[in-house]
C-alpha cells in the first residue's frame, strides 16, 4: 500500500490547511511527479483520519499509480474553532479554494504533475466536484462526483429536520451553486449516486447531468439498490463504483 502522512499548507488567504497524503507504492521524492487526485471528505463537519477507512478510496487510487491528498478544507471538525466555522457561507468559494491550492501544492512539491490531476469526492465531496466542474482556470482536469450536492439553494431551504439545527446551522449552507452556474462547465465529469440514497436525493444527480450532457464531457452512474451510507453498499455497489472511477480515470481524463 501507499505511503501515508500528515501534512500542512497554505491557503491563498493565509489559513494553515492540514491534509493527508497518501503516495503511490514506491514513489519516492525526486521521482517523476506522478497523476495526482484530490479526495475531499464528506460532512463538511467531519474529518479524515490517517488510519485505515472503510472506503479504501486512498489505497485504491495510490495502488493505481495516483498520489492523493485529503484536505482537510474550512470547515472540517477536529482542527481546532478557527477553520472550522471559516467554512460557514463559503461552500464553492473559500472551502473551494483549499482544494484547489491543495492541487497547486502538491504540483509544487513534485507529488503531482501539472495537467493531470482530478478530484474525487462523495457527499460534500461531490459536491466539492460538481463545484470544481464549474469554476474556471482551476487545477482539475476533470471530476467524480460521487452522491454530490448539485443544487445548493435547495439542500440549504431544507437543512436537517431539526429545527433548531436549521436555524444554526442550515444558514451557513450558502455559498456558490454549481446548478446556478452550468454555463462555466468545462471538463469531463463522473457522476454516480445510488437510487435508494435518502440523505441527497437522486435528484442532485440527475438535475447536473441533464444541465451539462450535450457538452459530451458527462457520465451518469446510478447504482441500484444503493443508500447513501457506505457500511450499507453490496459488494456490487463497490465493485460497480470502483470499476467506474478506474475507467474514468484511464480513458476520459486525458491523462
Amino acid at each position: 500500500m501507499g505511503e501515508r502522512e500528515l501534512v500542512y499548507y497554505t491557503a491563498r488567504d493565509g489559513m494553515r490547511i492540514p491534509a493527508f497524503l497518501t503516495l503511490p507504492p514506491g514513489f519516492e521524492k525526486g521521482d517523476p511527479a506522478p497523476p495526482a487526485v484530490v479526495h475531499p471528505h464528506g460532512g463538511p463537519w467531519a474529518r479524515d483520519s490517517i488510519g485505515w477507512d472503510q472506503s479504501a478510496w486512498t489505497q485504491f487510487l495510490a495502488t493505481r499509480g495516483y498520489a492523493v491528498l485529503q484536505p482537510q478544507y474550512r470547515g472540517s471538525e477536529g482542527w481546532g474553532h478557527e477553520l472550522w466555522i471559516a467554512g460557514d457561507r463559503e461552500w464553492g468559494q473559500k472551502m473551494q479554494d483549499d482544494k484547489d491550492d491543495g492541487a497547486r501544492w502538491m504540483v509544487e512539491q513534485g507529488y503531482a504533475a501539472e495537467g493531470r490531476i482530478a478530484i474525487f469526492g462523495y457527499s460534500y465531496g461531490g459536491f466539492a466536484a460538481f463545484a470544481a466542474s464549474v469554476r474556471p482556470d482551476g487545477p482539475f482536469q476533470c471530476a467524480i462526483a460521487g452522491a454530490g450536492v448539485s443544487n445548493l439553494t435547495r439542500i440549504g431551504n431544507n437543512w436537517s429536520e431539526n429545527r433548531l439545527q436549521r436555524a444554526y446551522q442550515g444558514v451557513t449552507v450558502t455559498g456558490m451553486d454549481p446548478n446556478r452556474n452550468i454555463d462555466k462547465f468545462d471538463m469531463p465529469i463522473l457522476i454516480y449516486h445510488g437510487a435508494n440514497d435518502v440523505r441527497v436525493p437522486l435528484f442532485h444527480a440527475n438535475d447536473f447531468y441533464n444541465a451539462v450532457r450535450s457538452s459530451g464531457k458527462a457520465k451518469l452512474l446510478v447504482l441500484e439498490d444503493m443508500g447513501h451510507q457506505l457500511d450499507k453498499w453490496t459488494p456490487e455497489n463497490n465493485r460497480d463504483s470502483l470499476n467506474a472511477i478506474e475507467d474514468f480515470l484511464d480513458n476520459d481524463c486525458g491523462f
